[in-house]
């Protein structure tokens, strides 16, 4: 059996499954969505700035390098190599930097620019043999190639394992070519001592290099597809979190991300909390006068103009229930005061009312108005549903009654109803409520027991 044959059924057994996943991830990484490649573009392109300023970096420290080590130079020709390529070179890294900063580097370029790179390390690496009138076979000796894996490493930067394959097949490609010239003139041995201590060739120690920048290469190259992967399923999930915590209000969607376990149906805890329902009186009548898109846009305003006051003031918006809201207060960081928090609002709700009655009045749109219900008792704030479709809200008697409430608010002519334990809860946490008329044992539809309610407005 063939060595290709022998490495097939080795890849074929079961404990090589994630070797078969890491190759199959360098040879054929996945394509992202859209927006996905975007992020990941965006992210390269400021890689590739940072490519270019680690090059003038460098480029600076190696000219300081070589002019601290001219004393050792016994130059014997009117012909510098080095200072003419570290020259042209600077003047290629500020134009691919210019470039960089305009995102105007294709990848034709950015290609061109990994040859350069190792390109001019080549060169600089041949100049030995002008800058000290020695044999070539001295810049084997040298330590200058181990620059070659720093501009190996570059390429890293970017989420793209092509170029870094691209440039450690090109530093091989020329290591081999300067090995070969070396060759044409110094002897070549066979033993380790021979080779370190003259202008000798052993073919094993150059082959060990070769080996070295290979192998450093590859792992790079595997490391940065598999970064590519790992980035692309990141931007995919934290958009997707982004987009998905739109559906869910602020403390729900913090404590989702929050979360050290997968949460499940059954997750909650009971707190006491106060529960407001919002509706909208007039939209039936409204709506029937409205096409479709505009009765959206009703609501959107609805929503747009009484949201960010219940969120302001501590307020979770549950759902939207058409032209109904549901609020909880006390699940997120005012937890205390509850009750004081929802009533404090409810001054800016009816200013808001009003002022967008009075709007609609000069433009000759239909009346609306805004009822509020709001309770006040012990409910779970957590998660139902089943497997894949999970909801976070808020269950218990005082949701349930805030609902029905605001129905009985119609019969009593009220724009904000209450409970009276709701009251008395928001007076024990520093919030006095006055009412403008007060129902003892008053008898809500859907509620089993009479309820003692209060007319806020």
């Amino acid at each position: 059996m063939d060595v290709a044959a022998n490495a097939r059924a080795f890849m074929a057994r079961p404990f090589a499954a994630p070797l078969r996943r890491a190759w199959h991830e360098l040879l054929n990484p996945p394509a992202p969505p859209k927006r996905v490649a975007r992020a990941i573009r965006d992210a390269e392109a400021t890689a590739e700035i940072v490519v270019s300023w680690v090059q003038l970096g460098g480029l600076t420290v190696f000219g300081f390098l070589y002019l601290a080590s001219l004393s050792a130079f016994q130059v014997g020709t009117n012909v510098g190599p080095v200072p003419i390529a570290l020259a042209l070179y600077g003047v290629f890294v500020a134009w691919r930097l210019r470039l960089a900063y305009r995102d105007a580097l294709s990848p034709r370029l950015l290609s061109v620019s990994a040859g350069v790179d190792v390109g001019v390390l080549m060169i600089l690496i041949w100049s030995f043999t002008l800058q000290y009138q020695a044999p070539a076979a001295l810049y084997l000796k040298a330590p200058t190639l181990l620059y070659a894996f720093a501009l190996i490493a570059l390429r890293a930067l970017r989420f793209d394992a092509g170029h870094v394959l691209l440039t450690g097949l090109l530093t091989i490609a020329g290591w081999i070519g300067l090995v070969f010239i070396a060759a044409r003139d110094a002897p070549v041995v066979s033993d380790y001592v021979s080779y370190m201590t003259s202008l000798s060739v052993l073919w094993g120690a150059e082959a060990e290099k070769i080996a070295a920048i290979a192998a450093a290469t590859l792992v790079l190259a595997l490391a940065v597809s598999r970064s590519r992967s790992l980035l692309a399923r990141t931007v995919i999930e934290e958009t997707a979190a982004r987009d998905l915590s739109r559906f869910l209000d602020s403390t729900a969607a913090r404590r989702v991300r929050a979360a050290e376990t997968e949460l499940k149906p059954g997750d909650g805890e009971l707190k006491p909390m106060a529960i407001m329902f919002l509706d909208l009186r007039g939209f039936s009548q409204a709506a029937a006068r409205l096409p479709p898109k505009d009765v959206i846009g009703l609501l959107q305003e609805y929503q747009g103009r009484f949201v960010p006051i219940i969120e302001a003031a501590g307020g979770s918006v549950d759902k939207y229930l058409g032209d109904g809201i549901l609020v909880s207060f006390g699940g997120g960081d005012h937890k205390g005061v509850e009750a004081r928090d929802a009533f404090a609002v409810v001054p800016a709700i009816v200013a808001e009312a009003d002022a967008w009655a009075r709007t609609r009045a000069l433009d000759g749109a239909p009346p609306i108005d805004v009822a509020v219900a709001i309770t006040h008792g012990e409910v779970i704030h957590g998660v139902i549903g089943h497997r894949d479709r999970l909801e976070f809200t808020v269950i218990g008697d005082a949701v349930n009654v805030a609902a029905k409430l605001e129905k009985h608010a119609k019969t009593e002519r009220a724009r904000v109803i209450a409970t009276r334990t709701a009251i008395e809860r928001a007076a024990a946490q520093g919030r006095v409520v006055r009412p403008v008329r007060s129902c003892p044992n008053a008898v809500v539809d859907g509620v089993a027991e009479p309820v003692d309610l209060a007319i806020i407005a």
